[in-house]
């Protein structure tokens, strides 16, 4: 069978893959909620990616200011929220060097978006937009995924894949790790048959992991302040082995 690959892409450049993929996670979703329900809106979102959260917040009632660095992304993302555009507003831009001019209760980075924040310049540049952006005695609240390793140098197909409705497609993901510089790779190859021909289409995924120290101290260099680390959305007890790293860091 002839073949044919398109070059690769960063993930969040091919928007399609990523919110088809993801567009059913839901383990995140209640967590978030409740602590919009606590501190109140507005909501600040970074990393507002195909506005799963910022949807979810909506609908309960909430006011949500979206950012997202990549234009594919925001144009999956305004086509889903229009019947919700009054509580949902979505724009481009760099958590690095954000300047809203206002100030939140609650600002959120979800679903690893910590996790692209891959130096130590910009980890200090992002937390500093986020005290710019939150209120005194306001709550910074994030996650990360711990990686397990144990898929490593390995192609697996996604089985849930199947399940989304996909035109005689297949996924497949491969990963590697630069312990170095702590630094988790994914490669996506999703393949379809078009006419008797295999089309490949390849995105690529960086993400900068973390240790429980090192996030304690980025945090309090940072100026936050009554840190809380959870190993899961249940606020189950932190360990290495847990599935997440969930942060909650008071201004």
């Amino acid at each position: 069978m002839e073949t044919t690959s398109e070059a690769m892409k960063n993930i969040y450049e091919f928007g399609s893959l990523y919110d088809r993929q993801y567009q059913y996670y839901r383990d995140d979703l209640s967590f978030y909620v409740d602590l919009a329900n606590n501190y109140g809106s507005p909501i600040l979102e970074l990393g507002a990616g195909t506005a799963r959260v910022s949807l979810a917040l909506a609908k309960a009632g909430h006011r949500v200011v979206g950012i997202e660095y990549s234009n594919d992304m925001l144009r999956i993302a305004q086509e889903k929220i229009k019947s919700l555009e009054h509580l949902i507003s979505l724009q481009q831009g760099d958590m690095r060097s954000l300047q809203l001019n206002q100030t939140f209760p609650l600002v959120i980075a979800p679903f690893n978006t910590l996790m692209h924040a891959y130096t130590l310049s910009v980890q200090d540049a992002t937390l500093t937009t986020v005290k710019q952006h939150l209120d005194e005695g306001g709550l910074f609240a994030f996650d990360l995924f711990n990686p397990n390793f144990k898929h490593l140098n390995t192609l697996r197909r996604e089985k849930e894949w199947e399940h989304l409705g996909s035109e005689n497609a297949e996924l497949f993901i491969y990963q590697t790790v630069d312990e170095d510089n702590q630094i988790l790779e994914s490669r996506y190859y999703l393949d379809r048959i078009e006419d008797g021909i295999l089309k490949r289409q390849i995105a690529l995924l960086k993400q900068r992991y973390y240790t429980r120290f090192e996030v304690e101290r980025m945090l309090k260099q940072a100026g936050f302040k009554h840190i809380q680390i959870y190993g899961d959305f249940d606020k189950q007890r932190y360990t290495t082995q847990a599935p997440h790293m969930i942060v909650l860091a008071k201004s």
